[in-house]
């Protein structure tokens, strides 16, 4: 009885007061930007990476992001070249923030920024999410979205560059071959939206054309991905067109960057390994061919003995095949876009 009398004043409580009522600000309409506080990581060399950064927000689909890594000093230096990375995966999986065997892509990436480049790193829709041409048009959407960011990035937007690997290298690819090609065109609403621009949703009018590509061991001629025994990608070809057997003749071909290489396709890269059965090294010669035909300057890396992702038959080959390929291409950056 008096264990049960001691609870007695905790049931005789005055009852609590009310919690006060939220007063959020509300805004006049549909609030569409998003107000998460900013993050951003810091590397070496002055290097602020700022993650998650929104450049396109189509109806349908998950709202599509970059990665960005910037000059902590970008408001006061001269404007500097833009390198935007594709991500491989055969269009069907990985993300901005992998390639191939380097343990830190990122670090990578930064690495690159020093060197006196603004480089973004982009995610696009998988086959899985939407079929072509939805791949190219996000990363058209991306060059657009950063050219018209110039300002706020500090990049000169006369010196754009791309850069990809297998898949991602596919795109990098047709990015540079299909400026002004309408068809590939993003859709009208891109880029992080204020109210203004969501409510016109107007395209963005900067251009989606770049100044040069380098393109890691990629299908370029998607028309051989059932004739040609060393590309091995046919099923994520026909996943990422959406179409099987001979209706996919069409398609490919419509899909293939080497359908539009012209007189103002400009400087490429193209490296590969002589040992890949997934993306054969015809694939990069077919291209470098078809360059020279049209008189467009073409350099061409072969790696021995290394396969797809530049993986050799021991560890010490594979890191010399990434240095080799990473070398070579900075290289190639710094002469076509004259960086100073």
């Amino acid at each position: 009885m008096m264990r049960a009398l001691l609870f007695l004043p905790l049931l005789a409580a005055a009852p609590a007061a009310p919690e006060a009522p939220l007063r959020s600000p509300v805004a006049a309409g549909t609030v569409r930007e998003d107000r998460f506080p900013e993050t951003a990581a810091r590397y070496p060399g002055g290097i602020v990476a700022r993650p998650h950064v929104e450049f396109a927000n189509q109806l349908g689909f998950r709202p599509l992001q970059l990665d960005l890594y910037l000059h902590a000093d970008r408001a006061r230096a001269a404007r500097r070249p833009l390198i935007l990375w594709i991500h491989g995966g055969g269009w069907s999986r990985g993300d901005a923030r992998g390639s191939a065997a380097f343990a830190d892509f990122p670090a990578v990436l930064a690495a690159v920024a020093v060197r006196g480049y603004v480089v973004a790193s982009v995610d696009y829709r998988l086959s899985g999410e939407a079929k072509f041409p939805a791949q190219i048009q996000d990363v058209k959407a991306a060059i657009r979205y950063l050219r018209a960011h110039a300002v706020d990035y500090g990049v000169d937007p006369s010196r754009v560059v791309v850069w990809g690997g297998s898949a991602g290298g596919h795109l990098a690819a047709l990015a540079a071959t299909t400026c002004r090609v309408t068809e590939f065109d993003p859709p009208a609403s891109t880029g992080r939206m204020s109210r203004a621009a969501a409510a016109s949703a107007r395209p963005l009018p900067q251009s989606d054309c770049v100044q040069g590509a380098a393109v890691w061991y990629a299908p370029l001629d998607l028309g051989q991905h059932k004739a040609e025994r060393a590309l091995a990608l046919g099923d994520n070809v026909a996943a990422m067109l959406g179409c099987d057997g001979d209706a996919c003749v069409e398609p490919a071909r419509r899909a293939s960057p080497i359908r539009y290489v012209g007189a103002d396709t400009p400087p490429m890269l193209l490296i590969h390994g002589t040992a890949d059965e997934e993306v054969g090294y015809g694939q990069s010669e077919l291209m470098a061919e078809a360059l020279r035909k049209a008189g467009r300057p073409v350099e061409m890396l072969m790696i021995p003995d290394v396969a797809h992702g530049f993986i050799g038959k021991t560890p010490a080959a594979t890191r010399a095949a990434h240095w080799q390929a990473l070398d070579r291409t900075l290289t190639f950056f710094d002469r076509v876009t004259k960086k100073r």
